[in-house]
């Protein structure tokens, strides 16, 4: 049984459909990469799995749970957490209030401390600016901070929404490299939705394209890096 599954789901925006019937399917443990052009549904897809875009029809099934109609707190319980694109850090509270809020949900004291040192291993520039307030980070903190928020919600799924975006390239592999050690040892199921195809690529199992609110090609990442149409599309050649 898959862990995510989505069947036949449309979605819109007024009179736009941004979803024209997506199917797709994440199996537990996997890093599955969401790619496409600007305006093809990925973020739209994310935000369907997540409840805040409702899907006019097709079914959203989350370890055999239906979640259309499910309120977005339901599935933070449930372990569906998303880190959003642009970050949405709390910008006046703390790193260390940013990842408090994280884990609202949750009463498992020792584990909230276990997965907060977990986390200033993972990001030790979080440790060095804890008392620090969100919005004085940079980019590339606010990044690993908001990342870090979700994990404190113990997530069995994260999704991503474009991680890399406005950052400098090396920040960007030290996160990817972040993402790879998460799905490795926390054993974290990933859906990414990402703008730099060579890295998704590279890091993910498999990807499905978008193209204009429909999938339009699927199949392991490594085949997909090297397909010749792909690699034009979206690989710069």
């Amino acid at each position: 049984m898959p862990m995510l599954e989505l069947v036949e789901v449309h979605a819109a925006y007024g009179n736009i459909e941004a979803l024209k019937g997506v199917s797709m399917v994440v199996e537990a443990g996997e890093i599955i990469a969401l790619l496409g052009a600007n305006g093809a549904g990925k973020t739209t897809a994310l935000s369907a799995v997540c409840g805040l875009v409702p899907p006019k029809s097709g079914r959203i099934v989350f370890e055999d749970l239906d979640v259309r109609g499910l309120k977005t707190e339901t599935l933070v319980k449930k372990g569906l957490i998303m880190v959003p694109e642009g970050r949405r850090i709390f910008p006046a509270l703390t790193v260390m209030e940013n990842l408090r809020m994280g884990a609202y949900l949750r009463r498992d004291k020792p584990g909230v401390a276990q997965d907060l040192e977990y986390i200033m291993n993972l990001f030790p520039i979080l440790a060095a600016r804890a008392k620090q307030s969100g919005g004085t980070l940079s980019g590339g903190e606010q990044q690993m901070l908001a990342i870090s928020r979700a994990l404190m919600g113990r997530p069995r799924m994260l999704l991503l929404d474009e991680p890399s975006l406005g950052l400098a390239p090396l920040v960007v592999r030290s996160i990817f490299e972040v993402i790879k050690k998460i799905n490795s040892e926390q054993k974290t199921t990933i859906l990414l939705v990402e703008q730099n195809a060579n890295l998704a690529l590279m890091l993910a199992h498999r990807a499905y394209i978008m193209t204009t609110g429909l999938i339009t090609l699927s199949g392991p990442a490594a085949d997909l890096f090297k397909d010749e149409n792909v690699r034009q599309a979206y690989l710069g050649g």
